[in-house]
């Protein structure tokens, strides 16, 4: 699927320029230190008010589902179905990632696979991989390794902190990794959990994830975000989940994108009906590009 099939041609960029004073707006939100609360909140509002507006008339398609929120975990703009919850493929895998780390006090494995023979989704394999490069390519072969090796009832633990509800008990290891349908959450949780891993940077594992997450948008799965937004611009992290529409599409391409990379004060989750991953990463990436973000 093209981005045209979601995005209004070339309507991103253009809503930059004819909405200048909402632009003005957007850069003053991106880059506000700590402004008393009530001016906070005042601002707040009004470029709540204007990305709901921008983001309806650009990107109107049905076919697109969004999610944007403040680091608060405040709600901006939604637009989403009633579903309650969905099964978001590979954007479980950070969280599978900090189970792994609690267990194996923070040491991760190097691993090598060959492709499509040790369920590796690029058919030539991504080689020798490190956590940070994994979670950039999104390796299947990498993290069902990790599953493979985890106390699954304390994996639950560390995913109710995150505040997910996690794959059924006696669901295979694969569910870990985010293939097949089984662990489902809400947009919202997914959110939150984000919103939670970016805020414990500070520690080992996570930092390694937010790592992997700016090398995925800058050169992995995500880097569509970057080619829109600019260098290290954003964290992020695609998935791809088996389509959950009446209207079966291939899949349902996923994406997380925190803006700006080095103090993320937006999160953007999409999913666009009949799309991977990698081509859910350009809608995210001009949809954030229309609210004012990569133009410093």
């Amino acid at each position: 699927m093209s981005i045209s099939g979601v995005v209004k041609y070339g309507g991103g960029v253009r809503a930059f320029v004819r909405f200048l004073p909402f632009a003005a707006l957007a850069a003053a939100f991106l880059l506000a230190a700590d402004p008393p609360v009530q001016a906070q909140t005042a601002h707040q509002s009004q470029f709540s008010l204007g990305a709901s507006a921008v983001l309806e008339r650009e990107f109107a398609s049905a076919d697109l589902s969004y999610l944007l929120m403040d680091a608060s975990g405040e709600v901006l703009a939604e637009r989403w179905s009633s579903e309650r919850s969905v099964s978001p493929g590979s954007l479980v895998k950070p969280f599978l990632a900090v189970a792994y780390g609690e267990q194996h006090d923070g040491q991760f494995p190097v691993v090598r696979r060959l492709g499509s023979r040790s369920r590796c989704w690029l058919p030539a394999g991504h080689g020798t991989l490190v956590l940070e490069e994994a979670i950039a390519q999104s390796c299947n072969s990498y993290f069902l390794e990790l599953a493979a090796d985890l106390d699954r009832s304390r994996a639950a633990e560390t995913f109710a902190r995150y505040g997910l509800a996690g794959p059924p008990a006696e669901a295979a290891p694969e569910s870990l990794v985010g293939l097949g349908s089984v662990w489902k959450e809400s947009p919202l949780a997914l959110a939150g959990a984000y919103l939670q891993l970016d805020k414990e940077q500070g520690s080992a594992v996570q930092g390694r994830i937010a790592m992997g997450m700016l090398g995925s948008a800058a050169h992995g799965t995500a880097r569509a975000v970057d080619a829109v937004l600019g260098k290290d611009a954003a964290l992020a992290k695609t998935g791809t989940a088996a389509c959950s529409h009446t209207r079966r599409g291939t899949a349902d391409g996923f994406t997380v994108v925190l803006y700006p990379a080095a103090e993320p004060r937006l999160l953007l989750l999409v999913r666009v009906h009949d799309a991977t991953g990698a081509e859910s990463a350009k809608i995210a990436g001009a949809m954030l590009r229309s609210l004012g973000a990569g133009e410093r």
